[in-house]
């Protein structure tokens, strides 16, 4: 990186020209399961201030319970600083969560109050004299990019490929930002191969990974392991295998058993008839557990699931859960979900079905006695795919934005190259 010598190297200059991150959102920061955002704020705030933006709302609004009762927690967070009793992790020292009063509705006459209402949401952010980083996990971000001094779009999904989601909104975003992006992060080939298509110049490739510590404490030795699969995250028919469920249920019986944990789907589209189904077959619901408590039960099973679907959204998903799962030392099985695909080819760990019968048989094959030494090469295999060198890698992208404005006379620090062009 180029440096140039001057206020940027003096201690006063060093601490005034660290910057101050907003990060956007697309879940509320007490949302049941850890997604890549929650990781990327604890990792900024270890060394920025920084601020949460709670989801904007990029799906429609069902007039059901969940629904209802998201819109009525916002409004305790929003209008009366009311937070909830369940908190599902920590808000880092360093960090601040803002929960903005807007109307989930993003083109059309919502725009202007939305963005006003934003905007005021985030003034502290945008009056820092500090160098301002705006770190976004939506492109739906009203402009907010012309307040900041580097701006980035963390593509964690193809947002517009899940059902209910406002496509027009996340297309003209993403548009938008690949104008005015410096860089982008994309969390699988198929998100980098879309984000190349909308036109971002500048992409930085970077697969989901895991707390990985959490889940290596909580493992178990093999004479404490019993012959369990076990799948946990959202519940939800767009993105798992229902007809693939169903038959490994009922073949694991009387040698192992199926365990699922998370969040379920509710209203239309949801997951209760699925579920209710899937425990009639003999698989038992774990309900929502935290990391801890997850990885506590992941330490006494064999095998860990992605029976995902194969469709558009789940084409561009990075399953962090692969390397939670090694990490628990457990054998991974998996649809052929593209990025498990890649991942799979460095360790002989990870195993990807192309049939509901071939995934059923890798499960049956490995769902039994397990050896300390086969659960111990699994662990030391997670342990390359931790947030802890992730967040050094994320940290450093940061602090390479040294141009407050308003600089002197001497001219802005020079940031250097942040990221690397895809390759």
């Amino acid at each position: 990186m180029t440096t140039t010598p001057s206020h940027c190297d003096s201690p006063e200059g060093a601490e005034s020209s660290r910057p101050t991150v907003l990060v956007l959102g697309t879940a509320e920061w007490n949302a049941q399961i850890a997604t890549n955002q929650h990781y990327v704020v604890r990792e900024l705030a270890r060394d920025f201030d920084t601020y949460f933006v709670e989801s904007l709302g990029l799906r429609r609004v069902r007039l059901d319970a969940k629904d209802l009762t998201r819109i009525a927690g916002r409004v305790r967070r929003s209008v009366l600083g009311i937070q909830s009793t369940t908190a599902y992790r920590p808000v880092p020292e360093r960090a601040k969560v803002i929960s903005p009063l807007v109307v989930p509705i993003h083109h059309g006459p919502t725009r202007l109050p939305n963005r006003l209402l934003l905007e005021r949401a985030v003034a502290e952010w945008r009056r820092s004299p500090r160098p301002r980083i705006l770190w976004s996990f939506t492109p739906v971000t009203y402009d907010l990019e012309r307040y900041a001094d580097f701006t980035l779009y963390h593509c964690v999904d193809i947002l517009q490929a899940f059902p209910g989601i406002d496509a027009s909104a996340i297309a003209t975003g993403e548009k938008k930002l690949a104008e005015r992006a410096q860089l982008a992060i994309a969390t699988s080939q198929n998100v980098e191969e879309h984000l190349t298509g909308v036109g971002f110049p500048q992409i930085l490739t970077l697969p989901n990974v895991a707390d990985v510590d959490v889940f290596t404490a909580a493992s178990r030795p093999a004479a404490q392991r019993r012959p369990a699969a076990i799948f946990a995250g959202n519940l939800s028919p767009h993105k798992l295998n229902v007809d693939l469920l169903r038959a490994l249920a009922t073949a694991v019986q009387g040698s192992g058993e199926l365990l699922l944990a998370g969040p379920v789907a509710a209203g239309g589209g949801g997951f209760d008839s699925e579920l209710a189904e899937l425990e009639r077959l003999g698989a038992r619901y774990l309900g929502v557990l935290t990391a801890e408590q997850l990885a506590e039960v992941a330490g006494t099973c064999t095998v860990g699931l992605i029976p995902y679907a194969l469709n558009e959204y789940t084409a561009g998903v990075s399953p962090l859960k692969s390397y939670e799962y090694l990490a628990a030392g457990l054998e991974v099985v998996s649809t052929a979900i593209p990025d498990v695909i890649q991942a799979g080819k460095g360790t002989q760990f990870i195993h990807v079905a192309e049939s509901i019968d071939g995934f059923v048989a890798k499960v049956l094959d490995r769902v039994g006695p397990v050896s300390d030494a086969t659960i111990d090469a699994r662990m030391d295999y997670a342990q390359g795919f931790s947030w802890k060198s992730r967040g050094e890698l994320l940290r450093g992208i940061a602090a390479k934005t040294r141009s407050p404005r308003g600089a002197d006379a001497e001219g802005p620090c020079d940031p250097g190259t942040i990221g690397q062009p895809r390759g």
